[in-house]
């Protein structure tokens, strides 16, 4: 599958995309807008275009698009493009996930730390 996206890249998208990955976000790179309708299965399986990419070149346990947050860097950031959407890996971040859910909330936190008998 990612070979086929590849392949429909042209070479000014394969350029600011080698540039991306090879600099691993430490560079300044530029969108790489691809058409948000691209066919992108996997058996019976519907990958989104980013989500595909950052799977490959970021995260490969990657499990779901709810997973990762478009950045202010990227020019589609604040633009709806209902035909376009932004592929490069290193306009996303993935969110955090907590290893255990919060405590419970407590109206009073600091009574713990009270010597006993007062």
């Amino acid at each position: 599958l990612t070979h086929a996206v590849l392949k429909r890249l042209k070479e000014r998208q394969l350029e600011g995309l080698l540039h991306a990955v090879e600099s691993r976000g430490g560079a300044r790179t530029p969108c790489l807008l691809l058409p948000a309708k691209a066919d992108s299965w996997l058996g019976q399986h519907w990958y989104p275009l980013p989500m595909l990419l950052c799977k490959v070149f970021r995260w490969p346990d990657l499990r779901h698009c709810s997973e990762v947050k478009r950045l202010c860097c990227c020019e589609t950031y604040s633009k709806a493009h209902p035909e376009l959407v932004c592929c490069n890996p290193h306009h996303l971040s993935r969110l955090c996930e907590l290893e255990s859910p919060p405590p419970p909330y407590s109206r009073y936190p600091m009574d713990f730390l009270k010597p006993n008998g007062e």
